[in-house]
């Protein structure tokens, strides 16, 4: 009984005094570190090692390539780069590609419909970017905004002539792998190989279409600010009584 009383006194004693302590709640615990270090949580090891890719052959960049419905110039200019570093790296094993490969003369084609292909998106992307800037009817209206135009059309014209050289490498493409007879199981690009072949498709006239519909604008927007050279500053910085 005794001995009862007294841990019950010394527990009292304990708890009733506050126990100081040098421990200090770091929030910032182990934030600095480096990557693949030594001191790297395993919280955060996990989900970047999980999420990490180095795409390294042609068709890696080309599954990289996306266009939503609704896409902005810097969509379209990612998808440039990455089709552009594609066409710069080395094709995958035949056993990895995106068809099943069955001989030699097979994986030529195969390469040269890639190569095709990636030209083709790589070019449609620039007239993308083109039709950003450009306008497909100059309206009186608009002319309030001469300056602006100008300097708008000047990178729609340099997009699409942009654009140009890419067709040309596709059409080469094209007609190379229109000599082996043998059919790739990629039926859009063997559709794009025909239309091209044939003169179905052929984006240097509808290139073209838009650069002389274009020049067109320029003379109009020129003439304006001929007439009204005031107007040939940005908007916000013409005054009221120069309008």
């Amino acid at each position: 009984m005794t001995y009862f009383f007294l841990f019950w006194i010394l527990s009292f004693t304990l708890y009733s005094y506050p126990v100081e302590s040098d421990y200090r709640l770091d929030l910032n615990y182990n934030y600095d570190y480096e990557k693949d270090g030594l001191k790297t949580k395993f919280s955060d090891w996990v989900p970047y090692k999980l999420n990490k890719w180095n795409p390294k052959f042609l068709e890696d960049y080309y599954e990289l390539y996306g266009l939503k419905l609704h896409y902005n110039e810097n969509e379209l200019r990612k998808n440039i780069y990455f089709l552009k570093v594609g066409l710069q790296s080395r094709f995958r094993h035949p056993k990895n590609a995106l068809c099943p490969i069955k001989d030699e003369e097979y994986y030529f084609k195969y390469r040269l419909l890639l190569t095709m292909h990636l030209n083709l998106q790589i070019m449609r992307s620039y007239m993308r970017l083109a039709s950003l800037y450009d306008k497909r009817h100059l309206y009186f209206q608009n002319l309030d905004f001469a300056h602006e135009l100008k300097n708008s059309f000047k990178v729609a014209e340099g997009f699409y002539k942009e654009a140009l050289p890419y067709w040309e490498k596709a059409r080469e493409n094209a007609f190379k792998a229109d000599k082996v007879k043998k059919e790739v199981d990629l039926g859009t690009l063997e559709s794009e190989r025909y239309e091209i072949v044939s003169g179905k498709l052929d984006f240097r006239e509808i290139i073209g279409t838009h650069l002389s519909r274009l020049e067109k604008k320029q003379k109009a927007v020129e003439q304006f600010l001929r007439e009204n050279p005031k107007a040939d500053k940005p908007i916000l910085e013409i005054e009221p009584d120069e309008e």
